[in-house]
């Protein structure tokens, strides 16, 4: 009865690990093409349009730029232009070497008081990277599971302890049309604020995705999308949004049913035939 159950132990041994040891780091700690992909850059910043000796502009307006894999886009401010004196507050994306930053500019003393109480301003980032390196192009393969984790900061200070920013910070990984692929518990667009906790968290995310039998077209690619509706009285707060740093991608083949299904059914006629020889 011992070999009985020793070999069977086996034979289930044997599916784990092999499924295990086909795991593939492909971003991140351990990958050969994307062990780092924050490098630091100079920020994106959205220029607020303004002029004249006194105006005050507040706009919902975007620029867009890459740094490295990213194309980054930093959305919305308010500047005020006081006898040529240029204050501003404007929405900024950065990285900074071991992370993606996403924050604001701010020369609130001044625009605090310019702007008024009851004024608020639309922030919004969004960050879109693929990991097409020529040469080392990353490519969805069908019946794989794909893990994703990344550790996101969002307690430096600009929505801590306030209410009524309705901030909101999401996460998709994308085919190379864009489309976000459905994770196998949280559906496409993962809402990050709704994993952790209320407002912008912080923690650590780990998402899974499988493919089908049919692998999506193009390069993998990940998104951050960040969006806030800021009052000016909540500009002193800080200056940073959220952190996002750690961004590991891994893959793993998914056993094809019949496999093991297969070493299983030779296994059980082994312990048959044993039985009926004994």
């Amino acid at each position: 009865m011992r070999i009985n159950h020793a070999l069977l132990f086996s034979l289930a041994n044997y599916c784990i690990v092999n499924t295990l040891s086909a795991q593939t780091t492909l971003v991140g700690s351990g990958s050969s093409s994307y062990s780092s992909i924050f490098p630091s850059s100079t920020p994106v910043t959205y220029d607020v349009p303004g002029g004249g000796l006194v105006s005050i502009t507040l706009s919902n307006g975007s620029t867009t730029e890459t740094r490295g894999l990213w194309d980054l886009t930093a959305q919305g401010g308010a500047n005020a232009t006081i006898l040529l004196s240029l204050t501003e507050s404007a929405a900024q994306a950065t990285l900074t070497g071991t992370s993606l930053q996403f924050g604001i500019t701010n020369d609130n003393n001044s625009l605090l008081g310019l702007l008024g109480v009851g004024a608020s301003i639309h922030y919004a980032w969004d960050a879109v990277a693929y990991f097409d390196t020529p040469g080392s192009v990353l490519s969805y393969s069908p019946n794989t599971t794909y893990s994703v984790s990344f550790d996101v900061d969002g307690n430096n200070g600009l929505l801590s302890s306030v209410s009524g920013l309705n901030p909101s910070f999401t996460f998709e990984l994308i085919d190379g049309s864009g489309n976000a692929l459905t994770s196998d518990s949280n559906g496409a667009q993962i809402n990050i604020a709704g994993l952790l906790g209320s407002g912008v968290p912080t923690g650590t995310i780990t998402l899974d995705y499988t493919t089908s039998g049919s692998a999506p077209t193009g390069p993998i690619g990940v998104r951050f999308i960040g969006d806030a509706q800021v009052g000016s009285t909540a500009l002193s707060l800080g200056t940073t949004y959220a952190t996002i740093s750690n961004l590991d991608i891994s893959s793993t083949p998914v056993p094809e049913p019949g496999s093991c299904l297969l070493i299983g059914s030779v296994g059980v006629a082994a312990l048959l035939r044993r039985r009926r020889l004994g």
